[in-house]
């Protein structure tokens, strides 16, 4: 069986899964009601968009295996869709391009209606070696509770049908199964299950008990205020920190975000200052072993990534080897809603010069060659990543991984080792279903070398693959950081 004849079966089964548990719900909200003709309207136009605006549509599949999957969704318009189950049809081939920048949102206006009703899901979850847990204590349910089923559901095949609703770089897995933990499990939820008045869970209790309990659904709010309970604001905002362990006579630099700002920026200047402190205390001391932690760091502005890693290598580098766009007027001009639709071509047109093989390239002077900083860091480098690095992260993160004196420790990331789709995200709304898609524009190839254990359209991977253990997810423990530290006693 062809590996296309399979992805189709595969998009098939996810449909007639979805279509199934819808006509279990109890509860109905008017959704906009289209008919088949609106419907294969909007997809036709959403796959000229992509064909016409979207660099990366055949970066980790050939046309043919893109255009197959595009002919296999729309197959499945008819006018009994609801519109919950033609946002899937559009998703699957969306989530099958691979790309972290991909996204499908209902429009503003019905998305706030459906928020303020009691439909969600209430309890979030964690995802830990192949198991779904409570993240947090519930009612009567205690945290890190195993979820065996949700509404006769089984929590290997739900996990499988929320993963599917996050979009990776390439053929990344880890990224899809991570997002369970996040505040969009009640949406992931709601398009898997639709509108609900109740849950029924299946919980392993005390002395591993088998427990049937059903839970009252919520408003979006209230779900994200159940997600949100046990954070701290020093959790939430602090971008960025350094201390030294003295246990191990070794720095640890945490940088969660790399939204700092770009050039220029207020933002931009205290990191830049924060860096060079910490660079030159290392010096000063002699420091030979410096962690680096980058897990949950999602991206942000650049040149914050790039400026970090001068901090890191010994060598000159870019930001990348290959950077093109496929147009420099915006195509669609009538459904594109950005408010950037006069300054958008004249940047590109700067930026993107040089045409070769249907491809606008960027040109050199804005890909400047850079010099590792003079206060460079010479010892062991200590990479710790997970599942939520992308983007501008995991840019960062190959730099880094393809230096040698580097070690990597944790999870594969969600970005792309080799490459990613980025630097400027487009919306576009399509004019019956108003569905809006995201996706970005640039194709990049990263300034790595060629390693053995990375293969295009993998992530960031690891050296170390350590995940977090149950006890230590209970205990509030860091199984990562610690498998560092010890590594460093070693």
């Amino acid at each position: 069986m062809s590996a296309i004849t399979k992805l189709s079966i595969f998009l098939l089964l996810i449909f007639l899964i979805s279509c199934n548990l819808d006509s279990k719900k109890s509860v109905t909200i008017k959704e906009n009601k289209l008919s088949e003709q609106e419907m294969l309207d909007d997809y036709r136009l959403f796959k000229n968009i992509f064909e016409q605006a979207n660099a990366g549509l055949y970066k980790y599949h050939t046309k043919q295996a893109i255009d197959s999957v595009f002919e296999a969704n729309e197959r499945l318009i008819n006018n009994k869709l609801s519109y919950r189950e033609y946002y899937t049809v559009l998703w699957n081939v969306i989530d099958y391009t691979g790309s972290c920048h991909n996204e499908l949102y209902f429009p503003d206006s019905l998305k706030q209606r459906l928020n303020k009703e009691p439909i969600y899901f209430p309890l979030p979850l964690k995802y830990l070696g192949d198991k779904i847990y409570t993240k947090h204590k519930f009612e009567a349910i205690p945290k890190g509770s195993e979820i065996l089923a949700v509404n006769n559901v089984a929590s290997k095949e739900l996990a499988s049908l929320l993963a599917h609703y996050t979009s990776t770089d390439g053929h990344n897995k880890t990224g899809k199964y991570a997002f369970i933990e996040t505040g969009r499990l009640a949406w992931y939820m709601y398009l898997i299950f639709g509108e609900q008045q109740h849950f029924e869970i299946v919980y392993k209790g005390e002395n591993s008990s088998i427990i049937k309990e059903q839970i009252t659904a919520v408003d979006y709010t209230t779900f994200l205020n159940n997600f949100k309970k046990k954070q701290t604001k020093t959790e939430e905002n602090r971008e960025y920190s350094f201390k030294y362990i003295d246990t191990i006579k070794s720095g640890y630099l945490k940088v969660k975000t790399f939204g700092m700002g770009g050039p220029g920026s207020e933002g931009h200047k205290q990191y830049a200052k924060f860096l060079d402190s910490v660079f030159i205390q290392l010096k000063t001391n002699k420091t030979t072993n410096l962690i680096v932690d980058v897990r949950n760091n999602g991206g942000g502005n650049d040149p914050n990534d790039i400026l970090l890693y001068s901090y890191l290598t010994k060598r000159k580098f870019k930001e990348n080897t290959s950077a093109y766009t496929i147009f420099q007027d915006i195509p669609f001009k009538e459904y594109y809603i950005d408010d950037d639709i006069n300054e958008l071509p004249k940047s590109l047109k700067e930026e993107h010069s040089i045409f070769k093989d249907g491809k606008y390239y960027q040109n050199n002077s804005f890909n400047k060659v850079w010099n590792p900083n003079k206060n460079a860091f010479n010892g062991n480098i200590y990479l710790l990543v997970d599942a939520f690095v992308a983007s501008a992260g995991s840019l960062f993160a190959s730099l880094v991984k393809s230096d040698e004196q580097t070690i990597v420790i944790g999870e594969e990331t969600a970005g792309g080792y080799y490459g990613h789709t980025g630097h400027i995200p487009v919306h576009y709304q399509l004019p019956n279903s108003k569905l809006i898609l995201q996706f970005s524009i640039v194709d990049l190839e990263q300034d790595v070398r060629e390693l053995p254990d990375e293969n295009y359209g993998d992530g960031i991977k690891p050296d170390f693959n350590v995940i977090q253990s149950h006890s230590d997810f209970t205990n509030n423990k860091d199984t990562q950081l610690n498998f560092t530290i010890n590594l460093i006693k070693k």
